[in-house]
């Protein structure tokens, strides 16, 4: 397996949980952003694409949203698989998963049911010290266990 990782984010949190994997994984890590030229990315060398946002109100970042948008897939189908953090309100993890699942569908590409979330430290002392030493290691074990069985998770 060619893993990558790709992630926006806006506090830190996402970033923390993104430089965790690749580390884990040993692959690259590519942040973007609205400044971003989504177009000089391609996926084409990889065959698992971690996914990374921030999550508000059930949404995705919108630069996440913008980078999904833009994909194109001329070159065949890999498997997707989406991290996320967010501040634990309600189900707003799984609107945004839905909405991701939603921008790869339209493009036949699969996103894997299995995600990982933990909470981000938020506005004020809300989730204080998340992502935490725990919240790291069981992004470590998730990203490491699909990359040796991705079609397990399915």
């Amino acid at each position: 397996m060619n893993p990558v990782v790709v992630y926006s984010t806006k506090g830190g949190n996402t970033e923390k949980v993104a430089l965790e994997i690749s580390q884990e994984l040993n692959c690259e890590a590519i942040k973007i952003s609205g400044a971003s030229d989504f177009s000089v990315i391609s996926l084409k060398e990889f065959d698992v694409v971690f996914i990374g946002t921030w999550v508000r109100g059930g949404e995705p970042s919108p630069d996440m949203i913008s980078f999904l948008k833009q994909l194109s897939f001329e070159d065949g189908n890999r498997h997707f698989a989406l991290f996320m953090t967010w501040a634990g309100g309600g189900k707003s993890d799984v609107l945004a998963f839905k909405r991701v699942k939603q921008f790869l569908d339209v493009k036949n590409q699969r996103l894997l049911d299995d995600c990982f979330k933990c909470l981000g430290k938020t506005f004020g002392m809300a989730r204080r010290g998340h992502p935490d030493a725990q919240d790291l290691a069981n992004a470590r074990k998730w990203a490491r266990t699909l990359v040796s069985a991705p079609e397990k998770s399915r």
